[in-house]
């Protein structure tokens, strides 16, 4: 008899776990899938603090990461339908939906900030003499592009200073190489970001004479969510659940500074230390159409966008 009740009471337990795990699956099967194609960045630990903490699950998205190691790859896989969303530059999505890429913008992630110091900045050598953008005329400067929204900036700051690139020797170098190339003599300047801005001024090998992305237009968009406009418009619910997990995120981050350092440094692998020492990110998900502009127009003076575009050419109808 006892054995019959035990088993009696194996089986009701048995009948128990595969009723909780009838309700997972079914919840689990509720979840809409989405592909996300991201480089693994600094500003992109929104994203893993939005998976760490459940916010897709909690809106509904069943999110798999696809990471890819440069972001200029994002626009080629997403045409590919490999992913469903894609973190780019907003300079650089602009470009491509100008050469007929049919994207829209789903969202924003990040922008350059408004106060100093950010990441963004062109740096001197420590031991310059080189006290301002007015200093540069006749320079070397190196920069990792010609082609983006950071160059199109520096040269709408060299315009504010009465300057043009054509005063200036450019060249082309990986971020990574700043540091040496000012620590060595071979560039009068560069142009930065984080970690190396910070790397650079911590080591004593620069300092920064422009905030050149804020001192252009103040908290523009550096990072953004993209996705074709044949997949936006057949998953809009999606595409809202996707920026509501990551405004969530944001919030997260933006609550406690030291919290979201601890976050950067354990998702990008960065030591805390530096992440201490950087400015915070400035996570931002609110779009704001007149900085949006800003940008389109800006880059169409510069020459990298052909043809002037309304921002409303990037939103989805």
């Amino acid at each position: 008899m006892g054995i019959v009740v035990s088993m009696k009471r194996v089986f009701l337990a048995l009948v128990a776990v595969a009723g909780v795990l009838g309700a997972v699956t079914a919840r689990a099967d509720d979840l809409a899938p989405v592909k996300l194609g991201i480089s693994k960045l600094g500003a992109t630990t929104s994203v893993w603090v939005a998976q760490q903490n459940g916010f897709f699950k909690k809106h509904g998205l069943d999110l798999e990461v696809v990471e890819f190691p440069l972001t200029d790859q994002s626009i080629p896989i997403l045409q590919s339908k490999r992913v469903d969303i894609v973190l780019q530059i907003p300079g650089t999505a602009m470009q491509a939906k100008e050469q007929g890429f049919d994207i829209v913008l789903v969202g924003q992630n990040e922008t350059a900030g408004t106060t100093p110091p950010v990441s963004n900045a062109i740096l001197v050598a420590g031991n310059s003499s080189i006290q301002g953008v007015e200093g540069l005329k006749g320079k070397r400067i190196a920069t990792s592009s010609t082609h983006n929204q950071g160059f199109a900036a520096v040269k709408a700051r060299f315009q504010k200073a009465g300057l043009s690139t054509d005063d200036m020797q450019i060249t082309t170098a990986p971020f990574s190489a700043a540091g040496d190339l000012l620590r060595t003599g071979q560039a009068d300047a560069v142009v930065a970001l984080d970690p190396y801005t910070t790397q650079i001024i911590k080591a004593g090998n620069g300092k920064a004479i422009s905030w050149y992305m804020i001192e252009t237009i103040s908290d523009q968009p550096v990072g953004s969510w993209w996705a074709l406009r044949s997949w936006a418009q057949a998953h809009q619910k999606e595409a809202a659940a996707f920026n509501a997990s990551i405004a969530e995120a944001h919030a997260w981050l933006n609550a406690d500074p030291d919290r979201a350092r601890k976050a950067t440094a354990d998702y990008s692998g960065l030591d805390l230390a530096l992440v201490k020492d950087m400015p915070l990110i400035s996570w931002k998900s609110v779009v704001d159409p007149k900085a949006w502009q800003a940008v389109a127009d800006m880059m169409h003076a510069q020459g990298l966008l052909t043809n002037h575009h309304d921002v409303a050419e990037y939103l989805l109808k």
